[in-house]
């Protein structure tokens, strides 16, 4: 069975310790939560299990809150093919958390998009990270846990800039890196490259 884990945000609570301990709580069912993006890649990848977490406090996004949602899907990842499609802040925790984290699973194919590397030329009200925060030199370990890297970026990306992911190349300059020129944040409802791409490994 392949598998795609594909992650985005919501709101929740305000406070972090009662945050915790609702999502320490809580049954999960992955496979019942849907949002458009995935419904457009179960559509044109079919022969995926496509699984769509909403990811804890959107507003408030802290690592330690997110590290423990995201930990409760592990045990759904059995297939034996894992995609793992990340954007933009959430490329940030994915990247943390590969890093400095043993998986029970090898990754067969890990997309990062729009990513997030520091707090560096953001906007004002974006640009505090909280306990996002990482020594970069985690990621020469990413490709222990990752066959297949790919990095996505537009260079007209105006939320997160484009000069974000060239640093991350630095770390593992052996990622394939697609640049394009006028997809801004890749907000679009369709994303057809990482469709073909997805399908081509």
């Amino acid at each position: 069975m392949k598998q795609l884990l594909f992650v985005h945000g919501w709101n929740l609570l305000e406070n972090d310790d009662e945050l915790i301990k609702a999502i320490e709580s809580r049954e999960i069912n992955p496979f019942e939560e849907k949002k458009r993006r995935r419904m457009t890649m179960e559509k044109y990848l079919p022969e995926f299990q496509v699984i769509k977490p909403e990811m804890p406090n959107k507003d408030m996004a802290r690592y330690k809150v997110w590290k423990c949602y995201f930990e409760k899907h592990l045990p759904f990842l059995t297939g034996d093919e894992i995609v793992l499609v990340w954007h933009s802040l959430w490329a940030l925790f994915l990247l943390k958390y590969v890093g400095e984290n043993k998986l029970p699973f090898k990754i067969r194919q890990l997309h990062i998009i729009s990513p997030v590397f520091d707090s560096e030329w953001l906007n004002e009200w974006d640009n505090y990270l909280w306990d996002f925060e990482y020594n970069p030199e985690i990621l020469k370990t990413i490709a222990e846990k990752a066959e297949n890297i790919r990095i996505w970026h537009s260079k007209d990306d105006k939320v997160v800039p484009f000069s974000h992911s060239e640093r991350i190349v630095q770390f593992i300059p052996w990622v394939h890196f697609e640049i394009f020129q006028d997809r801004g944040h890749f907000n679009q409802e369709t994303f057809p490259e990482l469709i073909e791409k997805i399908k081509e490994n």
